[in-house]
């Protein structure tokens, strides 16, 4: 299973906006590990708040052979692909909150790509690459749309 293509997309802004909680999270870690009570629960809750920010503070686009891979950053709880087989047609738009599928993965970009799906929800996402998106979808066959 040969990688086609893959991009990290992610905002600076909203990497700002939840550094804020990592920092009170911790400090509520040391505070727990001071005290000497809640440990367990605070490094529980700690652990999970890290890798829920991490996974939505930037998304995965990955294109093989098979189909599209789309996930959180770390890939735990974000996750979707759509196998090529799937694609009844796709589209590139400029702009990255144009698309209007069903299941968005989007954060601030040049352009989004639209698949239309034979079945199910439509998806979307946002690429700074959309000429490359164009040329690995188009080499996989999926035909472009509107």
């Amino acid at each position: 299973m040969a990688m086609l293509y893959e991009e990290t997309l992610y905002s600076k802004w909203i990497i700002a906006l939840l550094v804020p909680p990592i920092i009170g999270m911790s400090i509520g870690l040391y505070a727990s590990f001071a005290t000497g009570q809640g440990v367990l629960i605070m490094t529980v809750a700690t652990a999970l708040t890290i890798a829920v920010i991490l996974e939505a503070m930037a998304f995965r686009v990955r294109v093989y052979e098979e189909g599209i891979f789309l996930s959180g950053f770390l890939g735990l709880f974000i996750r979707k692909t759509v196998r090529v087989d799937e694609i009844e047609w796709f589209a590139v738009r400029e702009g990255w909150m144009s698309c209007p599928a069903k299941i968005h993965f989007i954060l601030p970009a040049k352009a989004c790509v639209y698949i239309k799906r034979k079945k199910g929800w439509d998806v979307s996402f946002s690429t700074n690459r959309p000429e490359e998106i164009t040329e690995v979808l188009r080499s996989l066959g999926v035909q472009r749309g509107a």
